[in-house]
């Protein structure tokens, strides 16, 4: 990759994005974009488009590090080349480990944990993040509903951010065990990420040139 090329990634995805330069022997710029954002797609749409503009005027291609987002890329255009994953978020970005172009690898109803801290991935602290100013009852109600709508949760081992050892193992069992979920592991990793930096833009990316909106329908595929 030349000079001319730079990244730009959620922040959600530092570790891995790392790992995958580590790999292949490159160091590219990158520019993340706080995974808080994520919170609100039009607001995340706001920073992208931000982040696009104040690229320095060398680069010519963006390496798009992030899924479609909620629709977070709808509608965005740059006067640089982007090269996007044909992934719906981030999290099906790090379950893909294979070439057959498919958007969203989730199952239905699991929450995924991936960080290298698991305490950062708490289901139940965002629980309790978002429920601060609720009375207990209510708060029962909507744990209720969450243990409707989480019928499992799946570790992530990518192969580097350890997450088989004890401790990170117990410290999700807490919330499996609150959550009434059923606990497991999957495979994840920079698979991805480093057919994006080696340039390797088959079928399961959408290469687009300078001023061509992004479209929902260029970058997730149907199923």
């Amino acid at each position: 990759m030349s000079e001319s090329v730079i990244i730009l990634a959620c922040s959600s995805l530092k570790d891995y994005i790392e790992e995958a330069q580590k790999k292949l022997g490159t160091e590219i710029r990158v520019v993340y974009l706080d995974r808080y954002y994520h919170r609100d797609p039009e607001e995340m749409r706001e920073q992208i488009r931000s982040a696009l503009a104040d690229l320095p005027e060398d680069v010519d291609t963006v390496l798009v590090t992030m899924g479609f987002c909620g629709g977070s890329w709808e509608g965005v255009s740059c006067t640089k080349r982007l090269v996007i994953p044909k992934i719906d978020d981030c999290v099906s970005l790090i379950l893909q480990t294979g070439d057959e172009p498919i958007s969203d690898l989730k199952t239905p109803g699991h929450f995924y944990v991936r960080e290298k801290d698991p305490k950062r991935d708490s289901i139940k602290r965002i629980f309790e993040n978002l429920t601060t100013d609720i009375d207990e009852e209510t708060k029962a109600v909507y744990l209720r509903d969450w243990q409707e709508l989480f019928s499992g949760i799946d570790i992530i081992d990518a192969g580097f951010n350890d997450t088989r050892r004890q401790e990170y193992y117990d410290s999700v069992k807490e919330d499996a065990e609150w959550l009434e979920a059923e606990l497991n592991y999957v495979r994840g990793g920079t698979h991805l990420i480093e057919k994006l930096i080696k340039g390797d833009w088959d079928e399961q990316f959408t290469v687009l040139e300078p001023r061509t909106p992004v479209t929902k329908d260029q970058v997730l595929i149907q199923k």
